[in-house]
């Protein structure tokens, strides 16, 4: 790697080597100059008319490219580019624009635009465009598809840009309220993420933002009532701003505008003026802070007031000095004059730093020709000082010095401050190089002469020592298989190259030159497994910290291995079922140090393979190691000597891993008493083994896989492979007897007959508790055949025993079976009887419903009713079903006391009558449930009336049916008998709903009426209101945000009320607003005005259109009317009261044309354009 320092500077006296990019200059009305000669001369073909934001580039030679206003763009030859209009920037924005170079592309420019925006509020913000030189036959174009590219919006009128840390690419800041946003430019474009900066809050959108030319420190001037101006530190690293410093201006009421550094970073400038009811005023002043005083803010002076001035542009040049622009105010309108300021010295401390006024006359004796408030904005970049950079700093390799800067010296000396070296001390080169004597601090000097101007500039540089190497060395390899080509491990040789390899990067190279290059196309890029197939030398490069390098020589031998082709040590272990183990094979060492005698001094180590031990990386340890490739696993064994060269290796040393017999085996094994024969097995062996059977007290049963015993207990049982080795796995089984259930057989299940056909649905479940004491606790299932429940045959399983229909069979099979598993089993017989209900009893119930049928019922008074139809037989538990099958099945019983129809309107209900044996003695439909309707409607449960209402009606809302009503008042007197009636005094009115030739069945609801007098609506103003105006369609649109969530109605003037709270087409002049509160008898109004400005008017006294006024201003008659000509130049002054403007100025009739107005309203707002003067 080469070294490459970039040094700082000490610079006396002063001068400023600028680039170009900012020698040209369009601004103001009509205005230019050019620096190129260093000495600025007026420019009079400048097509650009702004008040304040503008901005130019050139070319590094200071040829003219383009410039701009941040809405038209211009090409060098002062033509609009084809696509250069209506960019999204304002001429009265501050800075309204910055031009950006493209990295890395000569051809490629952005146009960084800013809207107007004085309070920071609403705007088109910040936006960019691209402008390509190579269109418009060379002359440039703004790209269709890279117009207005949005930034971020809203924002304050302030940018400023500043090259990157890396030289590569470019920050461009903007400052908004307590944020500053920074987004880097670079050769692949506009990065619109931005990197922020949080600081103190600020409302001043008006005033500049520089940046030095160092890129270390930014200012803002925040132009408001709440003014501030602000230094911070920047960091052209990270785009990051910090340490905020609040700094003082001559006196409190002072507001800042323009801003600017001096070209070596140390002094800052700062332009105020005053600003009041009456507009900006003087006096306007210049102050100069030292950035290098411990204290910048008590370092102020005041460098120069004006009483007739206002607010301008501090803007540096590439002659060094700062140029300032001096407006005149005339109120809030701003007139331009012929002249710049000029500060001669920006260095200088105070006054010495000799501001001139009105240095400069820009007009060229054109009285239209002036400047503003404005001045061009450049990347701060462009002026930075020169500096020197030094290459190869290191002992033994030539230092080589550069020079950099925009203006060719006419001569330069240098001197190395290595006088050892005798004439080669000092060189007049411009770019020069020098060999230094020794290592160490060197202080070196060039004296710069450009011009009439002669500086000095003093650095230092280190000369570093290189890194200390042996050359050559030798790396010595075993031969696997004795063809003489072999991997090395060329790291072996660090320590032998340098003591210092530790603290050094060594690489390796097939190539001596490119070991010295850094030639990666020879780079070894894994050295710890080289081949020496192709060459027997490498190269290696030492790099110490110091970054400095030497190269040395490497040279690889190869030798024939030494441990006996025939020695083969084998190691055994038992597995685990995948053929893989921990082995401990150390005794190996010591076997293969004995096969290597007389030979003696040797260092044994293990590797996995070939290559692993030929690079020596890898080692296993061999008294803990787990094979990786299952079975069997041959391990390489190495021999090295006393100096670490290779003696020998190969595959000496095999593990084997045999398997532990597998099989399965229960833990634990349960039998029913009655079972028999008692078997337990082995499950799922591997492969064939020997069994040894025991029982707990150790005695052999038996000597297969599986055995036959008669008592419980534990047994266990010990497998061994055939192979021979002794590896064996034994697994034991506890053995328990467990009870089976004890049944009742047979038992009887009796059903009632529905339809008298002898087949019906029986519920088997219901013999659960016939059969077995245990029945909770069992599991009950029901077979059709005998030998299928014993034997668990679920092809006759009976799937649904709840539903079983005797209809092929009228004996089943139950299986019984225990918590253990253990079964029996017991026959089930069906008998069928007819039921003793009467066919013709039928009970009726009714309830009336809520609209859709379904009513809840208490019909437990059937079960009497049933139980007297039963007499004289007594003693029947009746019970009651939904369908015949639940009934049947004795599953699903409904509750009498409190049963929800499920069929809406008609349902009925299954009755069931049991002995005292719970054996069917009768069923069937014998309830029926009816369900009517009850009236439904609805009725607001209160209301209000208001005091100046005569009368109001209350009314049912959404009956569903056709029904009769009764109205009645508090006093119960009826009132009314229709759905609606009026009443005229609060009171609680009650009405009821009855089906008309129904039921009994009805409704009634009540409403309370109460009384309340209209009051005012509170919070209700002028702030209520939107008004859009001016324009095709004047629309009013009342707010009720403010206001309690209620029902308004709204009036325009003594139209009706709608609920609509827009009104449209309204036509201009004043209006009254009316809304009132309907829920709260509220109500209230607000005068209003509506604005319209007129496109043309016609003074030919004709009684129309005479005059140009603005209408509908009479509610806000402090506004301000201003009526300007194409040049800019005021030309009336309006009462908002008077009968307007008659075209006449100063006594004389003004031509047809265009004129511009601006509108100052009362409310805030500015209104701003153009009008026509008719002359018929």
């Amino acid at each position: 790697m080469k070294r490459l320092l970039i040094l700082l500077l000490f610079i006396l006296p002063t001068i400023s080597f600028s680039q170009k990019e900012a020698a040209i200059w369009y601004f103001g009305q009509y205005a230019g100059l050019d620096f190129n000669s260093g000495t600025p001369v007026v420019l009079t073909n400048g097509q650009i008319d702004t008040y304040e934001g503008c901005a130019t580039i050139s070319d590094k030679m200071g040829n003219l490219l383009f410039y701009t206003d941040g809405v038209t763009v211009w090409d060098r030859n002062h033509n609009i580019m084809p696509n250069g209009r209506r960019l999204l920037g304002d001429t009265s924005s501050t800075q309204s624009a910055i031009i950006i170079p493209r990295p890395n592309n000569t051809d490629q420019y952005y146009i960084f635009t800013v809207d107007d925006n004085p309070t920071g509020l609403t705007s088109n913000g910040i936006n960019y465009s691209t402008v390509n030189l190579t269109l418009n036959g060379g002359m440039g174009d703004v790209v269709t598809s890279e117009k207005n590219i949005p930034v971020i919006a809203p924002a304050f009128e302030k940018i400023t840009a500043i090259k990157h840390a890396n030289s590569n690419s470019y920050w461009v800041i903007t400052f908004i309220r307590d944020q500053f946003y920074a987004w880097l430019v670079d050769a692949s474009g506009v990065n619109l993420t931005p990197i922020t900066s949080s600081v103190s809050n600020s409302e001043g959108s008006i005033g500049y933002l520089k940046i030095t030319p160092d890129g270390s420190k930014i200012a803002c001037a925040n132009y408001s009532s709440t003014q501030s101006f602000r230094l911070f530190d920047f960091n052209p690293t990270t785009g990051t701003v910090s340490n905020e410093m609040q700094l003082t201006l001559d006196e409190s009421d002072d507001i800042p505008y323009g801003v600017e550094f001096s070209p070596s970073s140390e002094k800052l400038y700062v332009e105020t003026d005053k600003n009041n009811a009456q507009g900006r005023t003087p006096p306007s002043k210049i102050i100069q802070y030292d950035l290098l005083s411990a204290n910048i803010s008590n370092s102020r002076v005041l460098i120069h007031t004006s009483m007739v001035n206002t607010r301008g542009a501090l803007q540096l040049a590439i002659d060094g000095k700062i140029y300032r622009a001096c407006s005149i105010s005339l109120g809030i309108t701003q007139v331009g004059t012929p002249y710049l300021g000029v500060i001669n010295n920006p260095e200088a401390d105070g006054i010495a730093c000799n501001y001139v006024h009105d240095a400069i006359d820009i007009s060229n004796g054109d009285s239209f020709r002036n400047a503003v408030e404005g001045l061009p904005p450049f990347i701060a970049s462009f002026f930075v000082e020169p500096s020197i950079t030094a290459t190869d700093v290191c002992f033994g390799t030539p230092t080589e010095f550069f020079l950099n800067s925009s203006t060719t010296p006419s001569s330069i000396l240098w001197d190395f401050g290595d006088p050892s070296t005798g004439s080669d001390n000092t060189s007049t080169d411009l770019n020069p190089t020098h060999l230094f004597s020794s290592a160490g601090i060197f202080t070196i000097t060039a004296t710069v002469t450009i011009g009439s101007t002669t500086s000095n500039l003093s650095i230092d540089v280190t000369i570093y020592d290189a890194p200390i190497v042996n050359s050559p060395v030798t790396l010595i390899q075993c031969d696997d298989d004795l063809n003489g080509i072999v991997d090395f491990n060329l790291e072996e040789a660090n320590s032998l190259i340098s003591a210092n390899y530790l603290n050094e990067t060594i690489t390796y190279y097939t190539d001596s030159l490119a070991a010295v290059n850094a030639d990666t196309t020879f780079l070894i890029t894994n050295p710890t497994a080289f081949s020496n197939a192709t060459t027997s030398t490498v190269w290696a490069s030492v790099e110490n910290t110091s970054f400095c390098k030497a190269v040395a020589e490497v040279i690889l031998e190869v030798t024939n291995t030494d441990i006996p082709d025939d020695l083969m040590l084998n190691f055994y272990e038992c597995d685990i079922l995948n053929g893989i183990a921990t082995f401990d094979f150390s005794a190996a060492t010591n076997q293969v140090l004995n096969a290597l005698l007389p030979e003696t001094g040797f260092a044994i180590s293990y590797y996995e393979t070939i290559a692993d031990a030929l690079a020596e990386q890898n080692a296993i340890d061999e008294t803990n190691y787990t094979n990786t490739t299952p079975n069997t696993q041959q391990i390489v064994v190495r021999a090295d000597d006393i100096n670490n060269s290779c003696f020998g290796l190969g595959f000496h040393v095999t593990l084997n891993v045999e398997a532990i017999p597998q099989f399965d085996l229960a833990t634990t094994i349960s039998f029913c008493e009655n079972e028999t024969p008692k078997t337990i097995s082995v499950e799922n062996p591997l492969a064939t083994y020997t069994y040894l059977w025991v029982d707990e007290n150790g005695i052999l049963v038996g000597t297969t896989s599986s055995i036959n015993i008669n008592t419980m207990g534990l047994y266990t049982v010990t497998a061994t492979g055939l192979s021979g080795i002794t590896c064996f796995n034994s697994k034991s089984t506890q053995v328990t007897f467990t009870q089976t259930p004890i049944v009742n057989s047979p038992v009887s299940l009796i059903q009632c007959d529905d339809d008298l056909d002898g087949i019906v649905n029986f519920n088997l479940e219901e013999a659960n508790n016939l059969i077995s004491a245990n029945y909770l606790t069992e599991t009950i299932t029901y077979y059709t055949d005998s030998l299928a429940a014993i034997n668990a045959d679920t092809t006759f399983l009976i799937a649904n025993p709840t539903a079983f229909s005797n209809a092929t069979t009228s004996t089943v099979w139950a299986s019984v079976e225990n918590t253990t598993s253990c079964k029996a089993v017991a026959e089930v017989n069906l008998e069928v009887s007819v039921t003793d209900i009467p066919d013709d009893l039928m009970l009726n119930f009714y309830e009336c419903d809520i609209l859709n049928g379904i009513a809840t019922f208490d019909f437990s008074a059937a079960t009497n009713q049933v139980l007297n139809a039963l007499l004289p037989q007594t003693g029947f538990t009746i019970t009651y079903y939904e369908t015949i099958e639940d009934a049947l099945a004795e599953q699903n019983a409904i509750d009498e006391t409190n049963y929800t129809n499920t069929t809406p309107n008609t349902q009925q209900i299954v009755v069931r009558a049991d002995d005292i044996n719970n054996s069917c003695f009768g069923l069937g439909f014998h309830v029926t449930l009816n369900v009517q309707a009850i009236p439904q409607f609805d009725l607001a449960s209160n209301t209000t009336i208001c005091f100046s209402s005569s009368n109001t009606t209350i009314r049912i809302e959404n009956p569903q049916g056709t029904y009769e009503y009764s109205w009645v008042n508090e006093a119960g007197n009826v009132i009314g008998n229709t759905p609606e009636i009026s009443i005229t005094e609060p009171d609680l009115y009650t009405v009821t709903a009855t089906i008309v030739n129904g039921n009994a069945c009805a409704q009634t609801k009540a409403v309370q009426v109460d009384e309340q007098p209209v009051g005012i609506l509170p919070n209700f103003g002028i702030d209520n209101i939107e008004i859009i105006d001016n324009s095709t369609n004047n629309t009013i649109t009342v707010l009720t945000l403010n206001l309690p969530i209620s029902n308004y109605e709204y009036a325009l003037d003594n139209g009706d009320f709608q609920t609509n709270n827009v009104f449209e087409n309204v036509t201009s002049g004043k209006h009254l607003v009316k809304i009132r509160d309907l829920e709260n008898c509220l109500e209230a109004s607000v005068k209003v005005s509506v604005i319209s400005i007129p496109n043309f008017f016609t003074p030919n006294n004709d009684g129309y259109n005479d005059t140009w006024h603005v209408t509908g201003i009479e509610f806000q008659p402090t506004s301000n009317v201003y009526i300007f000509d194409r040049f800019g130049k005021l030309i009336a002054i309006l009462d908002p009261l008077g009968p307007g403007w008659n075209g006449i100025y100063k006594g004389n009739p003004l031509p047809s044309t265009d004129y511009w107005y601006r509108v100052e309203l009362e409310d805030g707002r500015v209104l701003k354009g153009h009008f026509s003067l008719v002359r018929q």
